[in-house]
């Protein structure tokens, strides 16, 4: 049964918060894996260029970044006795496992055939990718009108995702290098996921069902352009799209360079699952708790404080970048400052998405969170990059064991000064985001 998006929907259960929750768990596997070993993969096993692998993973990640916003118009036109959001999800979950079985695999080395065995399975990985997460963040808007709830669903989301992400940094290196043939053990190790992911997917699908729907069946029969119209003039979607881009290329350079930090700046490629926990545990530690926060003093005044963490982390590491103590203290301090802003952000669209519908008269469930996936692949793909290009023009060469000063150099500078430029940027979009008192008074 559904209910009107207007009206005060019913506080949802835990087993349906678990269940939503869960879909994050395969998705950040996916982005974990995708965002902090598959550069690594490429460079090291396959040995592709770093120039050749900067180009691939930024067009691919620009192609996949307009197909989210097909997925988007599709979900809000889709009309199903599953619902709209859901039945992609599915899909889209099912074809993810299957192309993502063939991701970390290196049949032909580098070569002309490799590369277009990249190229082509990077491209339908990051289809599906799209396919399932965008339709799976629709959710958040259909399983409840209640903004509060909101929060707690993003809460669960980002909590399971970290704790997804903890177990892949404690266990994918330690398992590849269990194998001789360390191809093999790229190949074994993420070929297991691949098989899980479909039914990760289905679980979820199995144990939510849709609520809310439009306020009036005009909402749902609008054009395409009538949409993009009315979220023009919404200044939120614009902050929400701006903070998405500028997380995720936060996120994509903090997560790509891991790998490289811990095998050439302290010398023990061991460190870079210890790494991912210290960047996964302040998240899994800090977002139950920040609820009740967020909550009193609202999404984006939490966001800003924690922001100045974030700076003092990331300069702590000027001291001394060869100290490994002195880089966990910083990533633990720069993770627990973006506690509010993970826990934040999911919900910030589903508000956008309430505020678009009583304002406007057009409800764009799926446009609005498609479009900040749209954003977060642009991100995606431009962080990913900028870590292959500046390697590139820094002398890295992959699989040497030691790296030439230049190399060094540039990997601390991209760790350190990246992240402070999205937090100054972060911080102005907070300033203009006034959406938390304005939509009580709607």
């Amino acid at each position: 049964m559904t209910v009107p998006a207007g009206t005060q929907t019913n506080k949802l259960t835990f087993l349906t918060k678990f269940a939503f929750g869960m879909g994050d768990f395969w998705t950040s596997i996916g982005n974990i894996a995708m965002a902090t070993y598959l550069t690594m993969f490429y460079t090291d096993v396959v040995k592709f260029s770093p120039a050749m692998i900067a180009s691939m993973l930024l067009v691919v990640r620009v192609i996949a970044a307009f197909w989210d916003l097909l997925v988007g118009i599709l979900v809000d036109r889709t009309d199903s006795k599953w619902g709209k959001a859901r039945p992609w999800m599915l899909a889209g979950g099912i074809l993810y496992g299957i192309a993502f079985l063939f991701l970390f695999t290196d049949p032909f080395g580098n070569s002309l055939q490799g590369a277009i065995y990249a190229w082509i399975i990077y491209t339908v990985v990051n289809i599906a990718y799209s396919t399932v997460n965008d339709s799976y963040a629709s959710l958040t808007s259909l399983l409840t009108s209640d903004s509060d709830e909101k929060t707690s669903l993003n809460i669960y989301r980002m909590t399971i995702a970290n704790i997804a992400a903890m177990l892949v940094y404690i266990l994918a290196m330690p398992i590849i290098g269990m194998f001789a043939n360390k191809a093999m053990g790229w190949s074994v190790f993420f070929g297991v996921i691949a098989v899980m992911i479909p039914f990760g997917y289905w679980f979820t699908f199995h144990n939510t069902h849709e609520k809310v729907t439009a306020q009036n069946a005009e909402s749902q029969r609008v054009s395409v352009l009538k949409q993009f119209r009315a979220l023009a003039g919404n200044k939120y979607w614009w902050v929400t799209l701006g903070l998405n881009f500028a997380l995720w290329i936060y996120n994509g350079i903090s997560n790509g360079m891991a790998a490289y930090i811990s095998t050439y700046v302290l010398g023990n490629s061991n460190l870079t699952g210890v790494i991912g926990l210290a960047t996964v545990i302040p998240l899994i530690i800090g977002l139950p708790l920040a609820g009740p926060l967020i909550v009193r003093f609202g999404k984006r005044n939490l966001s800003l404080a924690g922001l100045v963490l974030v700076v003092a982390g990331s300069l702590l590491v000027l001291v001394n970048p060869y100290n490994t103590m002195m880089f966990f203290v910083s990533i633990i301090l720069r993770m627990f400052g973006m506690v509010p802003m993970n826990a934040s952000l999911n919900a910030m669209s589903g508000d956008v998405v309430e505020y678009g519908e009583k304002t406007t008269g057009v409800r764009s469930d799926g446009i609005v969170f498609s479009s900040s996936s749209f954003s977060m692949k642009i991100a995606m793909g431009v962080s990913s990059a900028a870590i292959a290009w500046v390697l590139a023009q820094s002398g890295y060469v992959g699989g040497a064991p030691h790296q030439a000063a230049s190399a060094i150099h540039a990997m601390i500078d991209m760790f350190v000064w990246a992240p402070i430029a999205m937090v100054v940027v972060i911080a102005l979009l907070l300033f203009i985001y006034d959406l938390d008192d304005r939509i009580k008074d709607l």
